[in-house]
């Protein structure tokens, strides 16, 4: 048994601070339907117990509304799950609950997710953001690898162009490495970032350009 000693809410969840010096963390729809106050002794295990066996219900209906308002990967389910404080039973019951409804599915939000920002980042970035959304590696390769040579490349020529368009003065070795500096930062490889260079410089459109032909740039004044 233990003496609640404070509790404190955060969004989803109250922290409930014992006397032992654990901290117990209760999703706010279990702590409503259950309710501790502070300077409460409580069984601990006991309350656990309780979270373990209706968790379930709580969890799966903050998860629906969570996907109702935007799509989530499965990574992003789970986290807000485990940081509102469902046990991580009822998390793994919930996962597979909307797996086997289609109410989650990596993989295509995945490719929704790259196509949707392909104008405006590269393969590099869109791979960083899906990883920290939790997708999985091969799942992110498989969407990001169906973004084709040519739209980057298209993609990264507008960019440039728009970025060259602010600038002042002759392109020379500063602005060169700045707006590959630029392009990199937007998840452009260095190959394509090259080519889209040059064909600014060149005043032309999608080519096969050669390395060397980098050099031409070397004089070229951006229209003001």
């Amino acid at each position: 048994m233990e003496t609640v000693l404070e509790i404190k809410k955060i969004q989803g969840c109250a922290l409930l601070r014992l006397d032992n010096g654990e901290t117990l963390r209760v999703p706010t729809s279990l702590l409503r339907e259950r309710p501790v106050k502070k300077g409460e002794v409580m069984d601990v295990a006991l309350y656990r117990q309780y979270m373990a066996q209706r968790g379930y219900s709580h969890a799966l209906d903050s998860a629906v509304k969570l996907l109702a308002l935007c799509d989530h990967t499965e990574g992003e389910i789970r986290d807000k799950l485990s940081r509102a404080g469902y046990p991580e039973s009822c998390v793994q019951q919930v996962i597979e609950k909307l797996y086997t409804e289609e109410l989650l599915d990596d993989e295509a939000f995945a490719q929704r997710w790259a196509q949707s920002r392909t104008h405006k980042y590269g393969r590099n970035r869109l791979s960083q953001e899906l990883t920290r959304r939790g997708v999985d590696r091969e799942t992110v390769e498989n969407a990001v690898g169906q973004l084709s040579d040519e739209e980057q490349l298209a993609d990264a020529i507008r960019l440039t162009g728009k970025y060259l368009a602010r600038t002042h003065g002759d392109m020379d070795r500063k602005l060169y490495q700045r707006t590959l500096a630029m392009l990199a930062r937007h998840g452009y490889d260095a190959d394509i970032a090259r080519k889209a260079l040059t064909a600014i410089a060149r005043g032309e459109d999608q080519e096969d350009w050669e390395e060397a032909d980098v050099k031409d740039m070397m004089a070229w004044r951006p229209k003001k």
